[in-house]
């Protein structure tokens, strides 16, 4: 059987055994984008067009970091811890096959919640965004360059409560310690420094290059940076789950 076989079939199984959770999660997705949108307002009593750009791209930016950090990660973690994942691997198909359909069924969840951040809040604060067909290649590399991290935890922490609580403190950072709904100059200078290290960086970045006119953005570095995170992270995800399999 061909790879893009598996992987179409392994798409199916994984969406079909989801569809009682997938449109709660969806849901959930979206009143988070809703919440950081409108919430966040709340800490700027008279917020500028520039703000709330990256306010906005920033809270579409979290849901593609969430997607691999926080959703594959846990997913995975109860495959694991259920029997699901020892299960698929005894099957003769190909690990990055699998890998790649988890990625796709989190990401059809979560994504939804992206985009509803982009439309309500340029409509909430009533500015325009522009359209950069770049912006789909930015979204795709923000969620491979972030995948192996996702799986390696997964794999690697001793069960699901372990993985919960590192996602949790992982998104907890990008929220309020990178440069992702705010600019880096508002960072102190050490983590400044630690955020030229993290994909959530370039990942904001290129979001804010693809879709609005702000100033300062780098789209063709950004692309380069998170393209060459993504080969590291796609070797560490078969790694990892070859290791496990």
């Amino acid at each position: 059987m061909s790879l893009l076989r598996q992987y179409v079939d392994l798409v199916s199984i994984q969406l079909r055994s989801m569809r009682d959770d997938t449109v709660m999660i969806m849901v959930i997705h979206i009143a988070l984008s809703l919440g950081l949108v409108i919430g966040m307002g709340y800490l700027v009593p008279e917020i500028s067009d520039s703000t709330a750009l990256f306010l906005i791209t920033g809270t579409a930016t979290q849901a593609f970091v969430t997607t691999g950090l926080v959703m594959l990660p846990q997913m995975l973690s109860q495959s694991r811890n259920d029997g699901r994942l020892e299960y698929f691997l005894t099957m003769p198909i190909s690990r990055e096959a699998y890998l790649l359909s988890q990625i796709t069924v989190v990401a059809v969840s979560s994504f939804p919640g992206a985009f509803f951040a982009l439309a309500f809040g340029a409509w909430y604060y009533d500015i325009g965004l522009v359209a950069d067909p770049a912006f789909l290649g930015v979204m795709v590399l923000t969620v491979l360059s972030l995948a192996g991290v996702g799986v390696a935890m997964a794999m690697f922490a001793p069960g699901p409560q372990v993985t919960n609580a590192v996602t949790q403190l992982i998104i907890f950072y990008v929220l309020f310690f990178s440069p992702v709904i705010f600019p880096a100059s508002q960072l102190p200078e050490a983590l400044q420094h630690v955020a030229r290290f993290a994909p959530p960086t370039y990942a904001a970045d290129g979001v804010r290059a693809t879709l609005t006119n702000l100033p300062g953005t780098h789209l063709g570095r950004d692309l380069g940076v998170m393209g060459a995170f993504a080969a590291g992270s796609i070797v560490l995800s078969a790694f990892a789950i070859r290791r496990r399999g």
